[in-house]
């Protein structure tokens, strides 16, 4: 996966066997086939005022980033409503009859 494509996890994660690891020092995220944010760290913050002034969202708009728990790199960001869980990204392996 890393430095492939259009891809914008390139880099910052790899696929190693079957599992997702941090790209900078190798922490295992597990399974590729499964969610791998639930085992990253999950930071929170309301987007009002994180972008500057454009961001008048109010406090029911997170910022949430998700950073490796071995090295504290950030590995992806995402916005979304308070209380709404976060989105369950999965990598496409690409190998032929695998998981999606």
């Amino acid at each position: 996966m890393s430095g492939r494509g259009g891809d914008p996890a390139a880099g910052m994660l790899e696929l190693r066997g079957a599992n997702l690891h941090c790209g900078r020092c190798g922490h295992d995220l597990g399974p590729a086939a499964s969610g791998w944010k639930k085992r990253a760290l999950m930071r929170e913050r309301p987007m009002e005022g994180a972008g500057g002034a454009p961001y008048r969202s109010g406090s029911h708009v997170l910022l949430r980033t998700f950073v490796c728990p071995g090295c504290g790199r950030q590995l992806a960001a995402e916005t979304a409503m308070k209380d709404a869980p976060p989105l369950d990204d999965r990598l496409h392996t690409g190998r032929a009859g695998g998981d999606p």
